[in-house]
């Protein structure tokens, strides 16, 4: 009877042992969920400690229950959102744009009210169980986290930070299923096609010049345009082809060019010569639609090749083939207006042919060689994620760093400890 007793009084000092170091339970916590929060906070698990880390600290001297809501509500905040300083990344955005950079970086936030978040702690709700709707879908979340505690433990490093970096652009992007998805991963200049969660091919890519930058953001690939012809945007026709059309008035039936007034090639045409084009360069123009329309029809020398592969977009970028095959040689392949130059059109056009259309890649062939333009929808869509990783672990678990061609490595400013 007394080994029992002896035995009884060790377990509870060892559990007084625990709730010394756990510290007073908050009003509303159980002391399961107490314990969950501080073991994840110990090892910042999904690296969101961040600007919290102080917080943390004063906990860690104190005790004081009241700041573990504080912690909480924090932590799932930093996870949902990231711990990129937006304000200031915003900021710099704009003023990109005042210097003339195309640019443009999707941001998407999820909700995350404190008292949303309290709710389901007072209901009973595991730490896990409350964060989970927040941790990035991405493939790419786990394994720069992997990364990134191996790397934290040598301490902080240029490497470290990169990998922290990567880490919150994955929390700002739209959860989603990761499963069938192309992915274009900028700075890497690396075009990737997934099909139920596995690499089904990946080739090089050309991306946008630093003053046209491709735009990061997400889409859907609908239908592909076999022999296209190239719709000038108003932009490009602006810094480029109207100062050249000016200085020489042949310059657009040199380059296979005609001009509409829309983007219907087949609509009247109009005689470029007939055209007051200096009137368009002037200010007052500078942010209107242009009222005419430079086409480049289609031909064996066009610049968007024989294919481009459409996912609708504002930006007005796609995928395409391209005449300027030499580029690929290129280590650094930023040459483009936007679009996304592809290194194997075919190979690409093969596979979705067959696999997504509903006639296969002998149909489409057919049409293609008419040398008419021709559009193929696909039966089954595929998302399209343009991103900017510039640490990136592949399938094997290496981890690679690429440079930061459009600067947003200094750019997004991190809040708080790495």
């Amino acid at each position: 009877m007394k080994q029992k007793l002896v035995w009884l009084f060790i377990g509870i000092w060892l559990l007084g042992g625990c709730a010394v170091h756990t510290g007073p339970t908050p009003k509303g916590w159980s002391y399961s969920q107490q314990s969950e929060l501080l073991e994840i906070l110990k090892t910042d698990k999904y690296a969101s400690l961040c600007a919290l880390k102080p917080l943390y600290e004063q906990y860690e001297k104190t005790k004081n229950p009241v700041l573990l809501n504080k912690l909480l509500v924090g932590y799932v905040q930093n996870l949902a959102n990231s711990c990129i300083d937006l304000g200031a990344f915003r900021a710099s955005q704009r003023d990109q744009v005042a210097k003339k950079i195309k640019t443009h970086y999707e941001i998407q936030l999820q909700s995350a009210k404190d008292s949303a978040i309290m709710v389901q702690l007072q209901t009973g709700r595991s730490i896990e169980e409350i964060l989970k709707p927040y941790i990035p879908s991405s493939p790419q979340f786990q394994r720069l986290l992997t990364h990134y505690h191996l790397l934290r433990s040598g301490g902080e490093s240029k490497a470290l930070k990169k990998v922290k970096l990567n880490i919150e652009r994955t929390k700002l992007m739209k959860p989603k299923k990761w499963d069938t998805y192309v992915l274009v991963n900028v700075p890497e200049y690396k075009f990737r096609l997934f099909e139920h969660g596995s690499k089904k091919m990946a080739f090089n890519v050309i991306v946008g010049k630093r003053a046209w930058q491709t735009p990061i953001f997400t889409s859907t690939l609908k239908y592909i345009v076999l022999n296209p012809a190239w719709n000038v945007p108003d932009n490009i026709a602006r810094a480029e082809l109207i100062p050249r059309l000016v200085r020489n008035p042949n310059y657009l039936k040199r380059k296979n060019m005609v001009v509409r007034r829309d983007y219907n090639i087949a609509s009247e045409n109009i005689d470029p010569k007939s055209v007051n084009w200096k009137r368009y360069l002037t200010k007052e123009w500078k942010k209107k639609n242009l009222p005419y329309k430079i086409i480049e029809r289609s031909s064996s020398r066009n610049a968007l090749g024989t294919v481009k592969f459409m996912f609708p977009n504002r930006f007005s970028v796609y995928m395409h083939d391209t005449q300027s095959k030499s580029l690929f040689k290129r280590k650094k392949r930023a040459y483009s207006h936007g679009c996304i130059r592809l290194s194997e059109p075919q190979k690409l056009l093969k596979h979705v042919s067959d696999v997504y259309t509903s006639n296969g890649y002998a149909s489409v062939q057919k049409r293609s060689h008419t040398k008419k333009t021709n559009y193929v929808n696909l039966k089954e869509q595929i998302p399209v994620n343009i991103v900017y990783f510039t640490a990136y672990v592949d399938e094997g678990g290496t981890l690679h760093f690429f440079d930061d061609v459009y600067g947003f490595d200094k750019s997004q400013k991190l809040r708080g400890a790495l």
